[in-house]
């Protein structure tokens, strides 16, 4: 008997009204992205091409479109996301990348340039609280004189982390290290280090039950910033003037209106100089950076 197949077409407009009725943003694209998913096609041959599923596939794309509608993220529903226009693999209990996190990165990039531009010698990057690994990966990616130690406290965050690294081929020039902030790094690398970037958890813990539902799916822990959403950075701060080298670098992601308080932090570290903010493409101010005298 031969098996019932059903149009794509008429699937991919279920799927957006569904979508739609549950107030998901974007749901006609969702619905194709889910759709080349099953297919293995790209969006433009849906509506080149008269193509249908079989049952199987039909119920598989239904049951991740009605995941969607229970605000499970699409990122772990496809198991990756775009960063810096790469492609990280992702799972459920791991961090999903934001774009605003994409400042962190190129304004690391042109640190390092710049000091590559003066040294011949291999620059030592410490990324704090690693995740996926998509700021690590993504440095060691794009400079070849690095070696970026990436830390995270979740040994899954790592074992994906180590996946992407070896996706983008940068293994070789990224070490993965279990346990909190620097301490898994080896004690050896004090004051050895040219750049610290860390995208830590930074929304105020009376605030996480607030975050859009898709949000909370994410680990809490990943999110949980304490009471005021400063409490890392209360920790990385002063921590960072241990392992960075004269001129070395901290670059930090902060959230909404956190900066300053941020900066106060800094302050009372008298090592700490040269302050820089760094404005994300709505214009909130996004990163802050400093060097160690």
């Amino acid at each position: 008997m031969k098996k019932e197949k059903k149009s794509l077409k008429e699937l991919i407009r279920w799927a957006s009204r569904y979508l739609a009725l549950r107030n998901v943003e974007n749901s006609q694209v969702v619905a194709e992205i889910l759709a080349e998913k099953i297919t293995g096609k790209k969006r433009i041959d849906f509506y080149l091409e008269d193509i249908s599923i079989d049952r199987e596939k039909e119920e598989i794309f239904k049951k991740d479109i009605r995941s969607i509608g229970r605000k499970v993220p699409l990122a772990y529903i496809i198991c990756e996301q775009e960063f810096m226009g790469d492609i990280f693999f992702l799972k459920p209990g791991v961090f999903i990348p934001r774009p605003e996190t994409e400042i962190l990165v190129e304004r690391a990039l042109d640190f390092l340039k710049e000091k590559n531009r003066f040294s011949s010698e291999k620059l030592r990057v410490v990324d704090v609280g690693t995740g996926c690994g998509n700021i690590a990966v993504s440095i060691a990616k794009r400079i070849e004189n690095v070696i970026v130690y990436a830390t995270d406290i979740s040994s899954l965050s790592l074992e994906v982390a180590k996946k992407n690294a070896r996706y983008h081929k940068v293994s070789n020039r990224v070490i993965f290290l279990l346990g909190s902030l620097f301490s898994s790094l080896d004690l050896s690398l004090k004051g050895k280090i040219d750049l610290i970037v860390s995208n830590p958890p930074y929304i105020e813990r009376e605030k996480i039950n607030s975050l859009p539902e898709e949000v909370k799916k994410e680990p809490r822990f990943t999110l949980d910033g304490g009471k005021e959403g400063l409490d890392f950075y209360k920790k990385i701060v002063p921590e960072s003037v241990r392992w960075l080298k004269s001129d070395g670098g901290l670059m930090l992601e902060v959230g909404y209106a956190q900066a300053e308080k941020v900066l106060s932090i800094i302050r009372k570290e008298d090592e700490l100089v040269e302050e820089k903010i760094f404005r994300d493409l709505q214009g909130n101010k996004r990163v802050v950076f400093v060097k160690k005298k």
